[in-house]
């Protein structure tokens, strides 16, 4: 069993696409790399510190293979900067280099790298050592998976929500652009569940996600899953797009799912409720405020007709309809 191990796990990593940055000034030892790892992995050589860090910010690799010894700036120099860009900070670092001494290898260890290898290098060993970084990076990505996504209707969840939705927010804003935020929320969902049970009520709320997500997606919006019934979700806005119609396109793929709810006193068919505003993301508010104001909106579609979208563009008055 023991021997068997470490080739299992070297299968698992090359089950998925891994891209390595190998940074060195020999040519040598660069085609030496390639020719090790170019038959199972995507590889991207440089030869100075300078284009490694430049094309480590382009394509954000797996994996760096990063030597010690390169003119102009050294592996440790690059190493620090590479530390403090957030985009890139937590990619393996693994040192390939000719220096022997063991201050040189605490050294590589304590700047932040993952391991140290010496040079000259044995292509079995080599090959090991990156085989198993990938492994464990492959099971943390899986991990960040289960973590980010619910299980239930395989949406991401809210912790997704909160780190997605600042990236959109801050998208829009750098680039002077609206986005819709909103929220949705299943139509007499408990009622639902009393009358055909909770197994049934789970199987609705996948039909219902899958449902607005294929609407949202055709226009670069998303949605996840916030909690019970309810679920959150941002639409990018498009000079082509009517934000009112692709709300209504949402509201119409449940009805059209045709599922009965007899118990329903908005529709004898399932049906969601929506509530979003359209705001320009700037400093002087923030997404909790909005979505604290698209929520206002949901209840004023919950307490009327249901089955319905309130949708409104945002104003500095209706900060207090979210208080």
């Amino acid at each position: 069993m023991t021997e068997t191990a470490p080739i299992n796990a070297q299968r698992r990593a090359i089950d998925k696409t891994f891209t390595i940055l190998c940074i060195d000034d020999e040519s040598v030892n660069l085609k030496i790399l390639v020719s090790i790892f170019s038959e199972n992995y995507k590889i991207v050589a440089c030869k100075n510190a300078k284009q490694g860090l430049s094309k480590a910010l382009e394509i954000v690799p797996d994996l760096i293979l990063l030597d010690v010894l390169m003119p102009e700036e050294n592996g440790f120099e690059l190493l620090e900067k590479i530390k403090q860009q957030p985009s890139i900070a937590q990619i393996p670092v693994i040192f390939i280099t000719g220096l022997q001494s063991a201050e040189d290898e605490e050294k590589g260890l304590t700047l932040g790298a993952c391991d140290y290898i010496q040079k000259p290098f044995n292509h079995s060993v080599v090959r090991a050592r990156v085989n198993t970084h990938l492994e464990i990076i492959r099971q943390r990505k899986l991990l960040e998976r289960f973590a980010h996504f619910d299980s239930l209707t395989e949406l991401p969840n809210r912790r997704k929500w909160e780190i997605d939705s600042q990236e959109q927010w801050k998208f829009a804003q750098e680039h002077n652009t609206d986005l819709v935020l909103g929220v949705v929320d299943v139509d007499f969902f408990k009622k639902y569940n009393d009358s055909y049970g909770h197994q049934q009520g789970d199987i609705v709320l996948r039909k219902v996600a899958n449902a607005v997500r294929r609407v949202l997606f055709d226009f670069h919006g998303s949605i996840y899953r916030c909690g019970g019934e309810e679920f959150y979700f941002y639409l990018p806005v498009h000079a082509e797009n009517d934000v009112q119609t692709i709300l209504v396109d949402c509201l119409d793929s449940v009805i059209t799912l045709g599922i009965q709810h007899e118990a329903s006193l908005a529709s004898p068919l399932l049906s969601i409720s929506i509530g979003a505003i359209q705001v320009s993301p700037s400093d002087d508010i923030d997404i909790q405020e909005i979505m604290n104001i698209a929520d206002k909106k949901l209840y004023l579609a919950k307490n009327s007709t249901r089955n319905a979208a309130h949708f409104d563009i945002f104003k500095p008055e209706l900060l207090e309809l979210g208080n």
